[in-house]
């Protein structure tokens, strides 16, 4: 059995199977205690004492947070692993997608390339898609339907689907990633066709 994923900010992860997943915000909800250990750390003498338990008492902080962030995702990445042999993800430019200002925090407190990367050792067939209009094409009759950030809807003019617009583009990412004739097949059986298209096409 086959899921596709599609991880955001405002839930974690939403998969084609309608299945949501809130998003801890680990960061988010200790946000202001860290600052508050952060701005005394420089009024404290250097070498001092004091400055010494501010210092630790921030990483102690910084190690909670790393710990929660890693155990959610040990967690959720281990039920998807039991539950479905193969798990498809869209192609994720990391890099690119933190230098927006805007949700830039958000995504590196989600720390969804950490997430993936354990989905991709604990699953027995993961499979990423290109990301290009995974949000905007419809999921039940491909119609592209363009839309900015701010709509969190996809409304379909032409076939009248509704739904959530990351739930849209899992099932977007499940149909790029593996199309419907392969969905039956075992993860083994998808690999073996995947290298005979390989060697036909060299």
């Amino acid at each position: 059995m086959a899921v596709g994923i599609d991880v955001g900010i405002k839930n974690f992860a939403y998969d084609s199977d309608g299945f949501v997943t809130p998003n801890p915000q680990n960061l988010k909800k200790i946000l202001k205690p860290l600052a508050r250990v952060q701005r005394k750390i420089p009024g404290r003498q250097f070498g001092s004492n004091n400055r010494k338990k501010s210092i630790r008492w921030y990483q102690v902080i910084h190690e909670r947070i790393a710990n929660r962030r890693k155990g959610f995702q040990h967690k959720l990445s281990t039920i998807y692993a039991r539950k479905y042999d193969a798990i498809c993800v869209e192609k994720l430019q990391l890099t690119d997608m933190v230098k927006n200002p805007r949700f830039s925090r958000s995504i590196m407190d989600s720390s969804w390339g950490a997430f993936l990367q354990k989905l991709e050792y604990k699953v027995n067939l993961y499979v990423e898609a290109e990301s290009r209009n995974t949000t905007m094409h419809c999921s039940r009759c491909g119609n592209k339907m363009p839309k900015s950030l701010a709509v969190r809807m996809h409304r379909c003019d032409k076939c009248n689907l509704v739904m959530d617009r990351d739930c849209n583009a899992s099932i977007n990412i499940l149909n790029k990633a593996i199309p419907q004739e392969l969905r039956k097949l075992t993860p083994v059986e998808i690999s073996m066709r995947s290298m005979k298209q390989e060697d036909h096409v060299l």
